[in-house]
């Protein structure tokens, strides 16, 4: 009897106690769970704020070095189609002027830096060949090909074709297209002829036919190479 006594009066937690402790542990936990992730979303947001100052002072730098004229070929980075589009009748820019300046100026500064003076030929005002320094400075094929290597430019020689003169020499004359990754791309010709006092210099009669299509061949490329880059310059085979 005495130990039904004793379990009658052991505390009873009621049903509707029970249920108001399970309902206040479920509430605490989701709540310590949206603070941490409201103070993550908070660390997210400071992070991102010196990834933009970091933007702004790269962008003051590289237009610094733009007003000064000092070009980092290196850096420049192949540029995006416009996303304004042209209206009808108009010829729209591919890249800004700024741009535009900055790829200019890479090509001079890169005939200066990479070319060398066996790369240039001077020739004087009768048309032959002069001392460095004295008349018309023109590059070479060597120089040609180094500025090709230089801004990624490959080529692929389309058509080579003798055409016989009036007289008893003849001509070739050599199709290559010249072009970029990027898609740009030109077509260009190349002529040489049997008759020219280059291939006859020597007491030699009659000119080498080989020499004769090779240089059609390099006069094409150095053409399809200045013409890509926006140069217009004559080559210097082209002026023997």
């Amino acid at each position: 009897m005495d130990e039904e006594k004793e379990v009658e009066n052991e505390e009873v937690i009621d049903e509707d106690e029970l249920e108001d402790l399970l309902e206040e542990v479920k509430g605490e936990e989701p709540e310590k769970e949206s603070e941490e992730t409201s103070e993550e979303e908070g660390e997210i947001e400071i992070e991102l704020e010196p990834e933009t100052q970091e933007e702004k002072e790269k962008a003051e730098i590289e237009e610094k070095e733009l007003m000064e004229g000092e070009v980092k070929p290196e850096a420049i980075q192949p540029v995006a189609a416009p996303t304004i589009q042209p209206q009808s009748g108009l010829v729209a820019p591919v890249c800004s002027i700024e741009d535009s300046i900055r790829i200019f100026r890479a090509f001079e500064e890169a005939k200066k830096r990479i070319l060398s003076k066996n790369d240039i030929m001077w020739i004087g005002d009768d048309g032959r060949p002069t001392a460095e320094g004295q008349g018309t400075p023109y590059i070479k094929r060597s120089g040609w090909r180094k500025l090709a290597r230089f801004f990624g430019l490959s080529w692929d020689i389309l058509n080579v074709k003798k055409v016989k003169m009036e007289s008893r020499g003849y001509m070739y004359v050599a199709t290559v297209k010249v072009w970029h990754p990027a898609g740009a791309s030109v077509v260009t010709e190349g002529v040489a002829t049997s008759e020219d006092k280059f291939f006859t210099k020597g007491g030699r009669r009659e000119a080498n036919e080989g020499n004769v299509l090779m240089k059609a061949i390099t006069v094409a490329i150095n053409r399809g190479i200045s013409d890509i880059l926006g140069s217009g310059e004559v080559s210097g085979e082209e002026t023997e």
